[in-house]
């Protein structure tokens, strides 16, 4: 499934993929926005896809929505504001983030084949944040 496939597209759901691709080139492996509610894939690799045709993905996303209490934690607990949680899995790295408007919150969930020296996953997040900081977040919210 590819972005053109997903027929709720959006610019700012466009461009959210285009940094992500940019981004992770063929490693990027999934692309997903989600809320408190529901999840939307954006973009799954073939490969991926038949992996994942056994998985609960619902159930999988509703783990990463507790990132929407555990990021009011981190940024009441710490002199810093919380910007993303990385996983390494065995073949695998999977990043989350949130893309913010005053308290309202998008998830951004996404993974990328593992390599050699790993990504600059601060660096993704300085990119999603300058290239979405125009787009409301209803263009970024799943249907």
């Amino acid at each position: 499934m590819n972005l053109d496939d997903t027929r709720q597209s959006t610019p700012g759901k466009t461009a959210l993929f285009a940094v992500v691709e940019t981004f992770g080139g063929g490693a990027l492996r999934d692309l997903w926005v989600f809320d408190g509610d529901t999840q939307e894939p954006l973009f799954i690799r073939e490969d991926v896809a038949d992996e994942l045709a056994d998985a609960d993905a619902e159930r999988y996303i509703d783990n990463e929505r507790y990132g929407f209490v555990t990021r009011e934690t981190y940024d009441n607990l710490h002199y810093a504001e919380f910007y993303y949680t990385v996983r390494g899995f065995d073949t695998f790295e999977q990043y989350r983030t949130f893309v913010s408007r005053g308290d309202e919150r998008v998830g951004v969930l996404c993974s990328f084949d593992r390599r050699e020296g790993g990504y600059d996953f601060a660096d993704l997040t300085e990119l999603l944040a300058d290239e979405l900081a125009d787009y409301p977040l209803a263009e970024l919210r799943p249907p």
